[in-house]
């Protein structure tokens, strides 16, 4: 996990990098509003917990935090949830129902601390206003986003991501073309259903993204970007039409495992 990084003054990026044999990468990441109330988005991957929580204490005070705001319940999103709760003792949690029920079947979620959010709710938080978007493109159907109206910042879940050949800090450090071809390749993989949507109906989802006009995207899975909807949403609207990625089978992970046996 790398260290914190401080985007405006009022937001924080927790950033790490998965990586995926053969392909590049996928950041994971969570961030941090440290406004009046506080609210962490997301909550990283369980297998960095200690790095997690000691990037986060690194910014704040855990007995200050007021809110986490989990965009869906993926393993990738959640993986630090029940510790940062028990060490957040101000904290309640933010998210969809289904999310909630679903984590519940695991492990004991405090109910008296949840506030249930559906897609088109606005929840006010101190000075904050925060809307909850469900993206165009989501492989969970708890998923919720934000749009801060603040920040102007859309806090995307899994849309907008990207398998991107090396570790960048923005997504203006990825060459255009790697981007867009990370950025089509993602979305068909994460989302193998958009090639059963008409362009039509999917260009109408992105229309609505394209009208909130935010400035910073902000995706758990994509380096931070400023300035760049509109050129997103022109390359995710190739997304339909586009050949279906095939993941990865059997011969291939004997292919990979046969590779890192060898640098071994």
């Amino acid at each position: 996990m790398d260290k914190p990084s401080q985007l405006m003054p009022d937001i924080w990026l927790l950033p790490s990098y998965f990586p995926i044999p053969g392909a590049g990468f996928l950041a994971v990441n969570a961030f941090l509003i440290s406004s009046e109330e506080p609210v962490l988005v997301d909550t990283g991957m369980g297998m960095e917990r200690e790095d997690f929580l000691q990037a986060l204490e690194s910014v704040m005070d855990l007995e200050d935090l007021k809110w986490v705001w989990l965009t869906h319940d993926d393993a990738d999103h959640t993986g630090n949830l029940q510790t940062i709760l028990e060490r957040a003792p101000n904290a309640r949690l933010v998210a969809n129902s289904l999310a909630v029920l679903r984590m519940s079947s695991a492990w004991p979620v405090p109910m008296d601390r949840v506030h249930w959010l559906n897609s088109g709710d606005r929840i006010r938080l101190g000075s904050r206003d925060l809307a909850a978007i469900r993206p165009p493109l989501f492989d969970n159907p708890a998923t919720i986003g934000i749009y801060d109206v603040s920040s102007q910042a859309f806090f995307a879940a899994d849309f907008f991501g990207a398998i991107i050949p090396s570790q960048s800090k923005r997504a203006e450090d990825v060459p255009e073309e790697d981007l867009a071809r990370g950025m089509i390749s993602w979305a068909s993989t994460d989302n193998p259903w958009v090639h059963m949507v008409g362009e039509g109906e999917f260009a109408g989802e992105l229309e609505k993204i394209r009208q909130l006009s935010p400035e910073w995207i902000l995706s758990g899975h994509l380096p931070p970007a400023q300035g760049k909807t509109d050129r997103f949403l022109e390359v995710l609207a190739q997304v339909p039409s586009s050949p279906p990625v095939c993941p990865p089978d059997q011969a291939a992970l004997e292919q990979i495992l046969a590779q890192m046996k060898g640098r071994g």
